[in-house]
């Protein structure tokens, strides 16, 4: 029998499988380090490139609320001015054309009520003493520039208040009265022109 004798060490297997996963880990641990370093370049990068557009973006809102605001002033100057020059133009000063009305009345004529719309039309309630002043009345209308046409509604008689048609002490007898009832259509730019010219 044979016996062997081995005079060196046996050599032992060393452990290879924690150097492994030191190594792992490290080259993880160093991926990690490069991924973090990359992407928080790449975010800052974006943050710097986002900030100029938005102060770009914030320049451009305050030149449009500059514009906007100097564009609502003069829009409103001239909103204004326009709506002025339709006052002007649409109202027609009801003074003239009263005075105008009154001066075409007979003597004992008096307007009893007056309504005046803006579009020009006229309707008014006139007491007269006979259906002739009437009849005279109605045709100085029709004359006058100052309207475009004219017409009366009705004629109604009535007695004056608190008397009747009856003779009284004095042997006077009361006539009615006549109230008619007129609507005009005003001529606005004669009208106009008597305006200027009473001013």
């Amino acid at each position: 029998m044979l016996v062997e004798i081995n005079l060196l060490p046996k050599k032992q297997i060393k452990n290879r499988a924690g150097f492994v996963v030191f190594i792992t880990i490290l080259v993880l641990a160093l991926l990690c380090t490069v991924f973090v370093i990359t992407e928080q370049s790449r975010m800052n990068t974006e943050k710097q490139r986002l900030s100029s557009t938005l102060s770009g973006l914030e320049a451009e809102r305050i030149a449009l609320e500059q514009a906007i605001t100097q564009g609502n002033d003069s829009n409103s100057v001239i909103k204004l001015d326009q709506t002025v020059k339709w006052a002007d133009e649409y109202f027609v000063e009801a003074v003239p054309l009263i005075q105008h009305l009154s001066s075409l009345l007979p003597a004992r004529g008096f307007i009893q009520s007056f309504n005046y719309t803006g579009e020009g039309n006229v309707s008014y309630i006139v007491q007269f003493d006979t259906n002739t002043e009437v009849a005279n009345y109605l045709a100085a209308l029709k004359e006058s520039p100052y309207l475009t046409e004219s017409r009366v509604n009705s004629i109604t008689s009535s007695q004056p208040a608190g008397e009747t048609s009856e003779e009284t002490d004095t042997d006077e007898v009361i006539l009615p009265r006549y109230l008619a009832q007129f609507e005009l259509v005003i001529n606005k730019e004669e009208l106009k022109q008597l305006q200027k010219e009473g001013n």
